[in-house]
């Protein structure tokens, strides 16, 4: 790979790579819910055009049983740095999810809600 070759992988094929926040239901069944974004963020990164950040991926660390402030925090701080929020699965019943969409709309981030 030449130089040329390696600033198109970085900046992907139409210039900067978009940073896209992957908002995607969590609770419920947790572990299809992390394999169902971990495909959606494979197949996005794939085209080399976005940047998918998956707070699922993030911050596995947090535990999703009992009070979810803190990972809304970062949640939050991580929605900041992206130019776009995608939201995914059955998102109008995931409270999480609810609360990404809010604070987007509220600080002026795109808001993509994609079927499937």
């Amino acid at each position: 790979m030449n130089q040329g070759e390696s600033l198109k992988v970085i900046t992907g094929r139409k210039g900067k790579m978009k940073k896209v926040y992957i908002a995607h239901p969590l609770r419920g069944n947790v572990e299809s819910n992390i394999k169902s974004a971990t495909k959606i963020c494979k197949d996005l990164a794939e085209t080399g055009e976005v940047i998918p950040f998956s707070p699922l991926h993030a911050f596995g660390f947090v535990s999703v049983m009992g009070d979810q402030t803190l990972a809304m925090r970062y949640c939050f701080a991580l929605l900041s740095a992206c130019d776009e929020l995608w939201v995914h699965g059955d998102w109008q019943k995931s409270e999480g999810c609810l609360m990404e969409v809010k604070f987007a709309r509220d600080n002026g981030i795109p808001v993509k809600l994609v079927a499937g």
